[in-house]
């Protein structure tokens, strides 16, 4: 397994979900929740597309093979961490907003 190929896949999905969760919470200001709703569903199928990279690491350890952490690993799970921290939390938001919507 070229684990470079699978950092630069995880770090690409990541940025992506967070970058688009972002702009689901600044369409969500603008009043545009369709918007805000669609673009927060591309976030988690990108979210999902950085966790599956990395439950290939996983699987590849398990199976024996020799996964060697590096810097840019470390580098990839930090992004991923983060962007799903940021899904979450403006998923959350959005929910909260629209629970209020009508109070």
């Amino acid at each position: 397994m070229d684990m470079e190929s699978v950092a630069m896949g995880i770090i690409a999905h990541s940025g992506e979900a967070r970058s688009l969760a972002f702009d689901a919470i600044n369409a969500y200001k603008e009043n545009d929740f369709e918007k805000a709703k669609g673009l927060l569903n591309e976030a988690i199928k990108e979210v999902n597309d950085a966790h599956k990279a990395q439950m290939d690491i996983l699987v590849a350890e398990a199976n024996g093979e020799d996964v060697k952490m590096n810097v840019l690993l470390v580098h990839a799970q930090d992004h991923f961490m983060t962007s799903m921290l940021a899904v979450d939390l403006i998923k959350g938001m959005i929910e909260l907003f629209e629970s209020k919507k009508g109070e």
